[in-house]
């Protein structure tokens, strides 16, 4: 039993020591033909080497890929290895220094290009103001990024239009309504669209919505009204609805103070109940449907566009999620904590 193991080992080792020189080789296979202007066997020997390739020699791979399409004149299969190399490496520069010097010039100079023309969406995080209380209900949800190059945007929400336009090189937000639906998990497709002299892309962007609903005790209650933030007084207030349903509501305040006056109601109108229950009709008494909300959504979301834009805080906490908490009206001794995350899908090129 012994000395099968030991064979096996032994087979096992001769393996990986033949390997091991079959995979480091590619390199100077890969420049032999590079220098015979071979483009078509480089690029078959490349599509079969790479999967099999370990991270550090993967990126230089990855970035001769895209190179040896265009030599190939592939078009549509260049944009995607172009796509595949940004969205895993970044935008760093490749070394590919095992590549002799009349075609690493070749290579360094289309890299230069695509390294300008390339709109990358990199960092991506929700911006939110410094001055913002801890686990608040957010105005709106106001997303943060890096762009890698000017290029022309067009934003959609559940395939409905937000905004258009150019963006420049740097930093960019993107301010979303809040949808006023916290039932059950969901959601919500952001799409950006990207476009240069070279290449168009769509990014999109998933924002996933968790719910969870907790009944909390009596004297967790009584703990929460008495550590409740003061009642303010309003200024005014925004709201949308589609229907009876409320979607979106932005309130401005004017300052805030404790209540010392008690308002005693007067007599009850003749043939009617005195302290009647409050109208179940009214959007925080009643629960929305998921098909319902979603085109309530797509009307709040055509709506915002005509909101005239706010002036932004200038100072932001980057944050790779938004939590916050509430308990309804209606019932106050269920409490609602909502998780709002990112999450990123790879960019598809598109033909246009």
């Amino acid at each position: 039993m012994t000395e099968k193991i030991a064979k096996i080992l032994l087979l096992f080792l001769l393996g990986l020591s033949l390997a091991a020189p079959l995979q480091a080789d590619w390199k100077s296979e890969i420049n032999d033909l590079l220098k015979q202007k071979d483009f078509i066997s480089a690029l078959g020997l490349l599509e079969k080497t790479l999967p099999a390739l370990e991270q550090i020699e993967r990126q230089e791979a990855m970035a001769l890929l895209p190179f040896l399409y265009f030599k190939n004149n592939l078009p549509d299969e260049e944009k995607k290895a172009l796509i595949d190399y940004f969205e895993e490496n970044g935008d760093s520069t490749p070394l590919l220094s095992f590549l002799d010097h009349s075609v690493f010039d070749q290579v360094l100079a289309y890299w230069g290009r695509w390294r300008n023309e390339f709109p990358l969406l990199k960092n991506i995080n929700f911006l939110v103001p410094a001055s913002a209380e801890e686990r608040a209900i957010p105005e709106v949800l106001r997303l943060g990024f890096q762009l890698t190059a000017d290029a022309y945007y067009k934003i959609q929400l559940e395939g409905n239009p937000l905004e258009g336009g150019l963006w420049t090189k740097g930093e960019h937000q993107v301010a979303l309504p809040l949808p006023f639906y916290f039932d059950q998990p969901y959601s919500l497709n952001l799409d950006i669209f990207l476009k240069t002299s070279s290449i168009t892309i769509k990014k999109r962007i998933v924002l996933e919505f968790q719910i969870d609903k907790k009944n909390i005790s009596a004297q967790e209650l009584l703990v929460q009204r008495q550590e409740a933030p003061p009642i303010k007084n309003i200024e005014g207030e925004l709201a949308f609805y589609i229907g009876q349903t409320l979607i979106y509501r932005s309130t401005k305040y004017l300052q805030k103070q404790i209540p010392v006056k008690v308002v005693i109601p007067p007599p009850s109108p003749h043939g009617t109940k005195p302290y009647m229950a409050p109208d179940k009709d009214q959007p925080y008494f009643r629960g929305v449907s998921l098909l319902d909300a979603i085109p309530a959504i797509i009307g709040a979301i055509k709506d915002w566009r005509k909101k005239p834009p706010e002036k932004a805080p200038s100072t932001f906490l980057r944050k790779p999620e938004l939590n916050f908490t509430f308990s309804s009206l209606e019932k106050q001794e269920t409490r609602t904590e909502v998780t709002i995350k990112i999450r990123e899908k790879r960019a598809e090129p598109l033909p246009y």
